[in-house]
């Protein structure tokens, strides 16, 4: 009687080992700590000379959340040192294979900008994440990208550091 016991013990040990383990991949904080590489392009404000939109994607595929594309849309005001307060950009971080409708919602609420090395637009932008799509629904977290743009390129490229909460199945 006693072995059994122990024989059920160790299998029910070992099922809801295998059962957390599964969960426990599907759910709590991924670690976004990357590079980025993509393009922009700007459309005026009716003012050119109050501003433009910004229109992007980036791409990385070496953080923990794997390969994904940022795309993203957001109005720069020079007046007010690029985006102003009240007036946030707006993006989609789609994970892997977009046919699968894994995407993260994002929302950005200011720029904070300088000069790179090379002479082009360095911009560290601060994003929230609102929500998800797919197996990132619910989704909750912060991310910060820090890019060198080349507005005549269009080129821009950086990193990308912050975490992401998923719920889980």
């Amino acid at each position: 009687m006693k072995k059994e016991i122990k024989r059920i013990s160790l299998m029910t040990a070992i099922f809801l080992t295998v059962a957390l383990a599964s969960f426990a991949v599907e759910a709590g904080v991924i670690r976004i700590n990357g590079t980025i590489a993509g393009t922009e392009s700007g459309a005026p404000f009716p003012n050119p000379a109050e501003g433009v939109y910004v229109n992007g994607s980036v791409t990385s595929s070496d953080t923990a959340l794997g390969p994904f594309t940022l795309f993203y849309s957001l109005p720069v005001d020079f007046a007010f040192a690029f985006t102003p307060p009240g007036n946030p950009g707006a993006g989609r971080l789609v994970v892997g294979d977009p046919a699968n409708g894994d995407s993260i919602l994002v929302c950005f609420l200011g720029i904070n900008s300088g000069t790179c090395a090379n002479g082009d637009l360095r911009h560290v932008d601060p994003w929230t994440i609102i929500g998800g799509t797919g197996r990132y629904a619910g989704a909750r977290g912060s991310f910060t990208t820090d890019q060198c743009s080349n507005f005549n390129t269009g080129e821009t490229s950086g990193t990308i550091s912050g975490t992401i909460v998923v719920r889980g199945r």
